[in-house]
């Protein structure tokens, strides 16, 4: 076996690339291998802003023969009825290079046919590796690439040079002009130097580069940061807290190295979120904070040097930080001079999406929404009014200076402008809070006012992009509706709000303008008749696919969606999640899921869910049954009605489970009478209602025993 390491030396490539591209590198090198029946021991990438490297273990000299059967003509065909070889015959053994005598017969489902037995030979696995590595570069794909003239080849940036050897011979691959070699080169700044491989040696390729001041593991180049970053920050009592910044610079350094540097303190008069803003974003710096949170004139910048020239480095980090805050400063100043309120009406001027106006109008119904859901939710007089003051400012500061220049810092910005403004603090708090979660493992908006808006807001933007056909599909989520949806449910769970999302959909798509209200106060067929389904199954598939990720079983998620009482309080249906979870374990299970399974897949077949008649009732066990369901029927609605789905779920099992079965075991229910077929089923029908329209239909469920959906008796 012989190991291979291939190395793609480039221009300096995005930071962001990087581990995507590598990730692409080890599977098309994989599906590549096996096509050509190379087995693969293990394969290991890494890289810098300069290179791309992979390195596969154990590759065998050559390809795994194998043998090939090929069908030709039929055997009536290929022989005569004196069983010598006709042209047909001898035409198809040439062609397959062998011996006529060497065919073999077999029978197909079409008779018996001729077959050629061939023997391919595997080539070396030095012949095969240009082909394969070739494709590994050309496949590559980048957010965005680069193109040579000529030959079609698109890639992050200019390849430079290439490495590839298999043992210690040089494959023999050739790539826009420039062929592979045993080479490889040094630190640009602090090498330069171009070094020679004698073999595929891992070990001796990481030893090579640090050599020449390149850590190219990635993993140790992110730790070395660390541990520098975090030695800088110990004095000050800080800690590294932004761990995809560090995974950022680890990237868009070869000789990873960190230095202190300052700003003066007179910035410190900025709202610190600016600051850091600023540092982060658009200088890769790391800001210093005391244990206390208060943000510090230091910071941290992450060096692709040594310490030879750190004086220089340091005025030239704090010379661009100087007057990234001066800016900052003067955006701070006069965006103050206008109220934040002054700016509504200059929302007109700033375009939403095509046919849907501008922020103005989105503003406005932000507020008619946001109103909606408090009463909903019967919130006091004084808290609707908060929650009309944050909807009618919670977009203003789209229009300030320093939004414009920071973009990451709308809603935060806002909520420092309204207290400046003088606004009341649960209005300035909740502007900058309608905006969260902004990413997955943020928090939601704390307090119920920025809960509330940000529902609005979050609704506003699925109903606009829904009704004009802007819908999610696959990877392609451009206005990142399924983080919207995220977010709508993770406020409804933990805000514990009752509310009907249906109805709020209505109330969304009925202030978009294309669906003006009519005078008939109906809503627009468009909105009942496709956009409001369309959206349902958007957020079915959403607390679906959420709740699988949270742990949760997929028959569960399955029968407490399809539930008759559906998904619609979408904390009413995670409460009903978690207990119907939470039962699953216990021993009484089983039973449960029984009863409503049985119950469901004879009950289906009635014709109506219509009441019982009890003069069709002959059979005692039948006559029990209903009994047993008209004296507990209300008990266990109430128990539901109270969220009591644990104690109404014990019940129920308990009640139903032994004359369940005593019914199917001696009452017959498909009779030819119809009358008492329909009124049986009918009974059965009820008795699953009872359960599965307000709890879970645990006709979902697959048991150890059941079969996977999908799957058929052998």
């Amino acid at each position: 076996m012989t190991d291979l390491l291939f190395e793609i030396g480039a221009e300096e490539i995005p930071a962001g690339y990087i581990e995507p591209a590598l990730n692409q590198m080890k599977a098309l090198f994989t599906e590549q291998a096996k096509k050509q029946r190379l087995e693969v021991h293990s394969i290991y990438s890494t890289g810098t802003p300069r290179r791309l490297t992979l390195f596969v273990q154990g590759l065998p000299q050559k390809q795994e023969s194998v043998m090939e059967e090929v069908q030709g003509p039929s055997a009536a065909v290929a022989f005569d009825k004196a069983e010598n070889p006709t042209k047909a015959g001898l035409g198809f053994a040439k062609s397959q290079g062998v011996d006529i005598k060497d065919l073999q017969t077999k029978k197909t489902p079409k008779g018996e046919y001729c077959f050629a037995i061939k023997k391919i030979e595997g080539h070396g696995t030095l012949h095969i590796l240009p082909d394969i590595v070739t494709a590994v570069i050309r496949n590559i794909s980048f957010p965005k690439s680069m193109k040579w003239k000529g030959n079609g080849l698109f890639f992050a940036r200019p390849i430079r040079s290439l490495l590839a050897l298999f043992g210690d011979q040089v494959v023999p691959v050739e790539i826009n002009g420039i062929k592979a070699d045993r080479f490889i080169f040094g630190h640009p700044f602090l090498s330069g130097q171009k070094i020679e491989i004698s073999e595929a040696n891992w070990e001796l390729y990481k030893k090579l580069l640090k050599q020449e001041h390149v850590v190219v593991d990635i993993t140790e180049r992110r730790e070395t940061l660390r541990t520098k970053i975090t030695q800088l920050m110990a004095p000050y009592g800080a800690t590294i807290d932004d761990e995809e910044l560090l995974d950022e610079v680890t990237n868009l350094v070869e000789y990873p190295n960190a230095i202190e540097c300052s700003f003066d303190e007179e910035f410190l008069d900025i709202p610190a979120d600016v600051i850091e803003t600023a540092m982060k974003e658009h200088q890769r710096y790391f800001p210093i904070r005391k244990k206390e949170g208060k943000l510090l004139n230091k910071f941290i910048a992450v060096l692709n040097r040594n310490e030879s020239n750190a004086d220089t480095a340091i005025r030239g980090n704090e010379r661009v930080l100087k007057a990234r805050l001066s800016d900052a400063r003067f955006f701070w100043k006069e965006d103050r001079k206008t109220p934040l309120i002054k700016r509504v009406e200059d929302l007109k001027n700033l375009a939403f999406l095509e046919k849907l106006g501008n922020y103005f109008d989105r503003t406005n119904r932000i507020i008619k929404l946001s109103k909606y859901i408090s009463t909903r939710l019967a919130l006091p007089h004084e808290e609707i009014e908060l929650v009309k003051r944050t909807a009618e400012l919670c977009k203003a500061d789209l229009l300030t200076q320093m939004v414009g220049e920071f973009p990451s810092l709308q809603g935060i910005m806002g909520r420092e402008y309204a207290e400046w403004d003088g606004e009341e603090k649960p209005v300035a708090i909740a502007i900058a809070e309608h905006y969260m979660p902004r990413y997955a493992t943020d928090n939601i908006p704390p307090s119920r006012i920025g809960a509330i808006v940000g529902l609005a807001d979050k609704f506003d933007t699925i109903s606009s992009c829904f009704a004009l056909d802007l819908i999610p599909t696959g990877s392609q989520d451009p206005y990142s509706l399924r983080r919207h949806a995220y977010g709508i449910i993770r406020i409804i769970e933990e805000h514990g709000f009752t509310l009907d999302s249906k109805e709020i959909l209505y109330a969304s798509l009925d202030l978009l303008p294309m669906f003006e209200q009519k005078t008939d106060s109906h809503y627009h067929p468009v909105i009942l008749d496709k956009l409001v389904p369309k959206i349902k199954d958007f957020f079915k598939d959403r607390l679906f696919q959420i709740n699988i990720e949270r742990g949760y079983r997929y028959d569960l998620v399955n029968a407490v969606l399809n539930a008759g009482v559906g998904f619609d309080d979408i904390h009413n249906f995670s409460q009903r999640l978690k207990v119907v979870s939470d039962i699953s374990l216990g021993e009484w299970w089983p039973d449960l899921v029984t009863v409503v399974e049985r119950t469901f897949n004879i009950g289906k077949k009635a014709n109506s869910s219509g009441s019982v008649d009890e003069r069709l009732l002959s059979e005692s066990e039948e006559k029990e049954l209903w009994r047993i369901y008209k004296e507990n029927w209300q008990n266990i609605n109430s128990l539901i009605d109270e969220k009591k789905y644990e104690e109404a779920s014990c019940t129920y099992c308990n009640i139903f489970a032994k004359p369940v079965h005593a019914f199917f075991d001696r009452v017959f229910v498909n009779v030819e009478d119809g009358n008492v077929r329909n009124n049986r089923l009918s009974l059965m029908k009820k008795i699953n209602e009872l359960y599965s329209q307000k709890i879970a239909d645990l006709s979902e469920i697959v048991m150890p025993n059941d079969k996977p959906p999908g799957s058929s008796v052998p």
